[in-house]
Formats: C-alpha cells, sequence, structure tokens
C-alpha cells in the first residue's frame, strides 16, 4: 500500500505544480494589442488539468506557436486563408478557414491514453471557457 501512496502524492504534486498561473486573459484583456486591420486571431487554450505533465506544442500549419499548458489560454494573429491546427501528442487535426477581422478559439481538450488533441468550439463557448483562464501568451 505504500507505493501507491507515494504515487499518488507524486501525482497529485505534478498536477499541481503544471497548472499555470497569472493573471487571466480578462485581468490582460485591456493590456492585449488590438487586431490590426486584415488580420484574423485565433485562440488556443486548455480548460483541465488532468494530464498537468502532458504539455504538448501546439501547431499551426506545422510549427509551434504554443504549448498546452493547463488552465492557459495564448492567442496567434493571422493572415486571412486556411489553417491546420495540431498538437504533438495527437494525430488529429483542425482545419480553420479564417477572414479577416474573424475570432475563432480552439480547445485543447483531454482523452485518457495521454491524448491531448484540438477541437473547434464556438466564439460563445471559447469566450466564456477562456477568461479566466492565465494568459500566457507573449
Amino acid at each position: 500500500m505504500r507505493p501507491l501512496k507515494h504515487f499518488l502524492v507524486w501525482a497529485i504534486t505534478l498536477s499541481i505544480l503544471g497548472c499555470v498561473t497569472g493573471p487571466s486573459l480578462k485581468e490582460q484583456s485591456a493590456k492585449l494589442p488590438a487586431l490590426d486591420a486584415g488580420k484574423a486571431r485565433i485562440f488556443f487554450y486548455r480548460t483541465i488539468v488532468i494530464g498537468a505533465a502532458y504539455q504538448p506544442d501546439v501547431l499551426l500549419n506545422g510549427e509551434k506557436v504554443g504549448t498546452a499548458a493547463p488552465r492557459g489560454v495564448f492567442f496567434r494573429d493571422v493572415a486571412p486563408g486556411k489553417y491546420t491546427v495540431t498538437t504533438t501528442m495527437t494525430s488529429q487535426v483542425v482545419i480553420l478557414d479564417m477572414a479577416a477581422g474573424e475570432r475563432k478559439y480552439v480547445r485543447l481538450g483531454y482523452s485518457f491514453g495521454f491524448n491531448i488533441y484540438p477541437e473547434l468550439v464556438d466564439a460563445a463557448t471559447g469566450e466564456a471557457e477562456s477568461s479566466e483562464l492565465s494568459y500566457v501568451g507573449g
């Protein structure tokens, strides 16, 4: 029984350490840069802390744009066009068709088997879920 107790203490500690802390997206909103004319904004966020030790890279058209930090949110401004979103932990891909002035939200979900994957959510859901998360963007 003792090894199980040590494992549980280790797992809880890792989960706590893996959580992002800091000002929320809502608290930082006044300091965020305005969206440039002719650009679109993609928000990436992870609400869940399960699997906190796993923080894969988030890829936009195959290039790293951030990390899937538990309870963290960041965004990237992009030119209008088609984009693919995935993580280094999954083969699942979300395809976005971005128009100028548009904002889209990609939730970084978790499924058992240590799979952190992207999923497109509607703007109202994305805004509500991400507003209280820690802003981890540049």
